[in-house]
């Protein structure tokens, strides 16, 4: 199990399910777009529940290994959107920046 970090929580979920939340968020801001994505985690009480989660540019995120035993959440369907989303994004390539848009010129510095 693994959980998915954010400013407001932490929230565990399946293996798979964090890895694709964490991929597509990183195709996201390579663009910089962000997306809400719906995915399922384990409550305290051990239920599951579900998690409306803005992911991508300039949204901070992580995902880690979960420390503590529990239900490992399952779901191929929203792995399977997720992973299919990060694809298209990284098949498009990442927009190149031109100079004048930057907002980070190192060596203006």
């Amino acid at each position: 199990m693994k959980r998915i970090i954010t400013t407001f929580g932490d929230f565990h979920t399946g293996d798979e399910i964090a890895d694709a939340v964490g991929r597509y968020g990183l195709a996201l801001a390579r663009i910089r777009d962000t997306d809400v994505v719906d995915v399922p985690f384990v409550t305290e009480d051990g239920t599951v529940d579900r998690l409306e989660l803005r992911i991508g540019w300039l949204v901070d995120i992580g995902i880690a290994r979960n420390g503590r035993a529990g239900i490992a959440v399952i779901e191929p369907e929203t792995v399977e959107q997720l992973t299919d989303h990060a694809l298209a994004i990284e098949r498009s390539g990442v927009p190149s920046v031109e100079e004048d848009d930057s907002w980070a010129l190192w060596d203006e510095l």
